[in-house]
């Protein structure tokens, strides 16, 4: 009976437009998580240097997944996206334990901004089928997940998976299901999650429109400094 409530809800659900975003370190799987749960082919996956959107429908909804590179350089970007997103997919390889300090790190960063606090956050403990990759157990308390996800109100969920094993309806069923559940967090609270949305991108837009009047005020004083500079040096010759 329960089963049977929840797919008639979800049935009554209106279709949803969803922002999310696909993080982590570099080389955790992100890009080929991104292209499994797009339905294209896994062969020949590059990892994204920048920024990568993909969209694809997941149940009756339209999905855009910002997919950004993990690279040490690249990370500051991160930030220019987070008004945008309704929640965060982060994926991390529990094959390689000598980069969970920095995973840690990179995670408690991500989710004590002002534009992810509070937003649901789907873990994706990726690359399983490596051998001696960690558990769900032992990825939580590396991560000291708990306690950060509760200092920051991010309801959370963590999955176990390998994003390699396919695409698509072929998709690594621990990602499908956990995907559905983070899908499932943002339309239940649609409402609360896209006002707050609405208004920090407002603030992201006026906030660029400020910063380029400021730029180009600069620029205008530079030119008068330089035509002035001129002017001095021309009449000095004279």
């Amino acid at each position: 009976m329960g089963n049977c409530k929840s797919w008639v809800h979800k049935q009554r659900e209106p279709s949803r437009d969803l922002t999310l975003a696909i993080l982590g370190l570099d080389n955790a799987g992100k890009t080929v998580t991104a292209k499994g749960l797009q339905g294209d082919s896994l062969d020949s996956v590059a990892p994204t240097v920048g920024f990568s959107s993909i969209e694809f429908k997941f149940e009756k909804h339209k999905i855009t997944l910002f997919d950004l590179g993990g690279g040490k350089r690249i990370r500051d970007i991160w930030k220019n996206y987070f008004s945008e997103v309704y929640g965060v997919v982060y994926v991390v390889d529990s094959s390689e334990p000598e980069r969970l300090v920095e995973c840690k790190g990179v995670l408690k960063n991500l989710l004590q901004h002002a534009k992810v606090a509070g937003k649901p956050v789907l873990v994706l403990a990726n690359k399983q089928d490596v051998q001696g990759a960690l558990d769900e157990i032992d990825i939580c308390e590396y991560l000291d997940l708990e306690e950060t996800v509760n200092m920051n109100k991010c309801p959370c969920r963590v999955e176990t998976c390998s994003a390699i094993l396919g695409q698509g309806k072929k998709l690594d069923k621990p990602i499908k299901d956990g995907f559905s559940w983070l899908v499932g967090i943002i339309t239940s609270n649609f409402e609360k999650l896209d006002a707050r949305i609405r208004k920090d991108v407002e603030e992201m837009k006026e906030k660029a429109a400020q910063d380029k009047k400021e730029r180009a005020e600069r620029v205008r004083k530079q030119k008068e400094e330089r035509y002035e500079d001129l002017s001095v040096l021309t009449s000095g010759c004279s």
